[in-house]
């Protein structure tokens, strides 16, 4: 989760000062340079949460989970506009990086948290 939190918090800066090296040559208009800034806005204060989370993970778990749905959506929203012709097909590879690789960690985390949750009820 502490790395988690330093990728967040380093990507959410870099879209933040940069969004247009994820357009990969679209034109961008304000208005989307505007909602991309604010995009890692977002990125980097759930960087803040999952370096919190970082600290005991089973104890912030749900935090966890949030993060998780979100890298879950993130390919599916990617997908549709790549098929509907909105995205090109190279953004997908936005997501690989900042979405696919944590969904195994956080989905353990997850497990893991679950589970011990479980085991004290019984």
């Amino acid at each position: 989760m502490l790395l988690a939190a330093i990728y967040n918090i380093f990507w959410g800066i870099v879209i933040s000062a940069y969004p247009q090296i994820i357009l990969f040559g679209n034109p961008p208009t304000d208005f989307l340079l505007i909602i991309l800034r604010c995009v890692g806005m977002l990125v980097g204060v759930y960087g803040i949460a999952y370096y919190f989370a970082s600290k005991d993970p089973m104890a912030y778990w749900p935090l966890i989970l949030v993060g998780f749905i979100g890298k879950v959506l993130g390919p599916i929203g990617s997908v549709y506009y790549i098929w509907l012709g909105k995205l090109a097909p190279s953004f997908f590879w936005v997501n690989v990086w900042n979405d696919m690789i944590w969904l195994l960690p956080f989905g353990w985390i997850i497990y893991q948290a679950i589970n011990k949750r479980l085991s004290a009820n019984s």
